[in-house]
């Protein structure tokens, strides 16, 4: 017989609020989801800030968009990663007509991924720079539907004339084939330094191994792994050799660096910092300066650490011309899917937080605030601007998900692809489910271009959109929606409590009879899901897979026949747990 079983998720309600008991016990945890992508939250994205309030300003920014750039006040370009679409998003309103559309391929992290525009030229030009995986056929997601290698992953200039990006003129060509066969590791993001100059962040592409990744008797670089920059006619910039004269060691501004989806300047030193993913540990943020080596693929997180358990130290790196080491300024144990940062080149959300720098996540949706020492060169956790428990992170190091708190400046917003400053000074924030937000102070919140996203404005609708999900009994498979309300009175409460191997879930296992329902509220700090199986097994998540559980929401499943149904958390696989159906 097939088993039957239901799915239904619920947002925040009471009733299990007093099971979130924290154990002591503490094991070694590593992420494995770096692909699943927090929801939005059903009450809205926020921020901790009562002075502050997070509007949305468009919603429907299809397929994954990646990455935004403001031609000017309310006039927004907005990448999409699957479709290679560039939308524009005028006054709050997306247009029909994409401004510009290239063909893709577009598996895992392939696609349309970053976007730059220049200041306007003195002839009154004005370019835009994107980046983006190339099909190898002219059709989107060929690479999918029928294995075509992609021509590249390139970075072109484009004129914006007349609402249209014309004359494409292509600056970077690179391998976009993985050995590992993966479309992963691609970056893409793209900034204009300080001066004038375009930094184009790349990864290993899916693993490769050459010099530039640390790996000594590899072969020589290939501009993978790096942060690049060049002129905005596509030149080498002139001066003094960072790695070397010949190519392509003399596009390297930063080598070492296995992915990533985030790098801003300081508006204050001119600094280049960035984030990068670790694999199953390690996630960072760095201060980027000429020669920076990362350390990958020897050295990932704080290299006394050894997370990669190679035994490596910086000694053993491979060094170019000015090429050195330098430890990141905060590294995670447990990956968080690290991605967006900016820095707020504003005071419109109050003094407190000019200058300072915001960063984002794929795998939890939040939103993180750090603010840096007098220097500018680290960051700093002990100036009395952070709220909670900060001498947990002297180290450099968040140990437990939990060290995160102090730093969590706003939850809710599905995972985060781009974070920017508009020219209102506002903080823009973009999530791959399609929306786009920003944040404003509350006296500001009657914006007509724009809708608050407040608890209020949300639970008016609870019922409704509960009762309708109740109906058609959609799976977590299907609509990964997580719906503010409360749970029906067959329910038996269970919480996830955090990293802590077999005691992770509470109860476990949990013993119900045929037809009941149990409704796990996931009470840590960080997203988890509730996946049947185990890591290793081929079919896990064939039988019931919540995908993320975002902090202080709920997923609930109906068990219509007996049987024993083991489950882990797929972002970290240690969590197991086990529902005896009698």
């Amino acid at each position: 017989m097939r088993k039957r079983i239901k799915f239904r998720l619920f947002g925040l309600s009471l009733f299990c609020i007093f099971l979130v008991l924290y154990s002591n016990h503490s094991t070694v945890n590593l992420s494995y989801g770096a692909y699943i992508k927090a929801p939005l939250s059903p009450a809205g994205p926020t921020v901790k800030d009562d002075n502050l309030v997070v509007e949305k300003v468009v919603e429907g920014l299809l397929d994954f968009p990646t990455s935004m750039a403001f031609l000017g006040p309310d006039d927004i370009l907005v990448t999409e990663k699957n479709t290679g679409e560039v939308m524009r998003v005028i006054n709050g309103q997306l247009q029909e007509e994409p401004v510009l559309d290239v063909s893709v391929a577009n598996s895992i992290e392939r696609g349309l991924l970053g976007i730059a525009i220049a200041k306007q030229q003195p002839d009154g030009t004005r370019y835009v720079f994107l980046s983006y995986t190339e099909s190898g056929n002219d059709e989107d997601g060929s690479d999918v539907e029928d294995n075509v290698d992609p021509e590249g992953n390139r970075l072109y200039r484009y004129e914006f004339v007349d609402g249209q990006l014309i004359n494409p003129f292509l600056l970077l060509d690179l391998t976009a084939t993985p050995p590992n066969d993966r479309g992963e590791h691609n970056g893409g993001k793209i900034r204009i330094g300080p001066d004038n100059n375009v930094y184009f962040i790349v990864g290993e592409v899916g693993g490769h191994t050459t010099q530039a990744q640390n790996i000594e008797d590899g072969p020589e670089p290939n501009g993978l792994g790096g942060v690049l920059r060049i002129t905005q006619d596509g030149q080498i910039v002139p001066g003094d050799a960072i790695f070397g004269d010949e190519s392509p060691l003399d596009l390297y501004y930063a080598m070492g660096i296995r992915n990533s989806f985030g790098m801003d300047f300081d508006p204050v030193t001119g600094n280049l910092w960035d984030t990068e993913n670790g694999p199953t540990a390690g996630d960072e943020i760095n201060l980027v300066y000429p020669g920076f080596n990362s350390g990958w693929k020897l050295i990932q997180g704080l290299s006394k650490n050894d997370l990669l358990n190679d035994g490596a130290t910086p000694e053993d790196l491979v060094y170019f011309g000015k090429g050195s080491y330098s430890e990141p300024k905060l590294s995670w144990i447990t990956p968080i899917g690290i991605t967006a940062l900016k820095f707020l080149n504003s005071d419109k959300l109050g003094e407190q937080y000019q200058n300072d720098m915001f960063v984002g996540d794929i795998n939890n949706g939040l939103l993180y605030r750090f603010v840096l020492n007098e220097a500018r060169d680290d960051l700093t956790f002990d100036n009395g601007e952070l709220e909670g428990n900060t001498t947990l992170l002297e180290d450099r190091e968040v140990n437990d998900p939990k060290e995160n708190q102090p730093f969590v400046f706003g939850q809710g917003f599905g995972g985060i692809t781009d974070i920017e400053v508009g020219p209102d000074g506002y903080l823009y924030v973009l999530s791959y489910t399609g929306s786009l937000f920003r944040i404003v102070p509350s006296s500001f919140s009657s914006s007509l271009t724009s809708t608050p996203m407040a608890i209020s404005d949300t639970l008016a609708t609870t019922n409704e959109e509960e009762e309708q999900e109740q109906d058609t009994q959609q799976s977590s498979e299907s609509d990964n929606d997580q719906v503010t309300g409360g749970n029906s009175g067959n329910s038996v409460p269970a919480v996830i409590l955090g990293l802590y191997g077999d005691r992770s879930y509470s109860p476990n296992p949990i013993t119900i009879e045929e037809g009941q329902t149990i409704t796990w509220y996931n009470g840590d700090t960080i997203s988890h899901s509730v996946t049947s199986g185990q890591g290793d097994d081929g079919d896990a998540g064939q039988e019931f897979d919540s995908k993320a559980i975002i902090p202080n929401q709920y997923y609930s499943i109906t068990f219509e026949d007996s049987g024993e149904y083991p489950y882990y958390c797929f972002y970290h696989p240690s969590m197991v747990g086990e529902v005896i159906v009698e």
